[in-house]
């Protein structure tokens, strides 16, 4: 009975995160015209790096002989960090007019990659669903594999950009103490 239930809860999940991940990227609140776009980066940073460590974490299952219900709660996990930086990035976006040219880039920079986590997060919670006994399938493992990789990059672009930013700061704030 529990398998049951943690089935078609892993299903509405999926259900969720297709639906979640469409309205997300399609629909912009009125509130992030006026957000700040460094703070909306240094957020999709800090939820880059959870999405980061919990995709290394579900990576690190497949070496093992854990139960597929281990791996579902680790996929939820992935899944709500994806559809966060979704809403951020949805943000971002609405802002994106306000943008200087290199966050525009920046922005630009992480749209494919957050979509194909969330396609490849999708494709692997429709695999447990389907076939939760088979964690060693070598699609699943891809899934997982490259959903890691993917994590880290955008933790890793997030990183270059937040500090980027703060480098560019840095030195405008220098150059005035010199009198420029």
């Amino acid at each position: 009975m529990s398998q049951i239930l943690s089935t078609r809860s892993a299903r509405c999940c999926s259900a969720f995160l297709s639906a979640g991940a469409l309205v997300v990227l399609l629909v912009a609140g009125t509130n992030a015209m006026a957000a700040d776009v460094n703070s909306l980066f240094q957020q999709a940073r800090v939820t880059a790096r959870q999405l980061d460590r919990d995709a290394a974490t579900l990576e690190s299952y497949t070496k093992s002989n854990l139960a597929w219900k281990t791996h579902s709660a680790q996929i939820t996990e992935i899944k709500e960090h994806i559809n966060k930086a979704g809403t951020i990035l949805s943000q971002l976006h609405a802002a994106r007019e306000d943008a200087q040219p290199w966050q525009q880039d920046g922005i630009d920079a992480i749209t494919p990659t957050l979509k194909e986590l969330a396609s490849n997060t999708e494709a692997a919670i429709n695999h447990l669903n389907d076939n939760p006994k088979r964690l060693k399938d070598p699609d699943y493992l891809q899934y997982v594999r490259s959903n890691a990789a993917l994590a880290h990059e955008l933790a890793t672009a997030l990183d270059n950009i937040v500090e980027f930013e703060n480098t560019k700061t840095k030195m405008e704030q220098l150059e005035t103490k010199l009198g420029k």
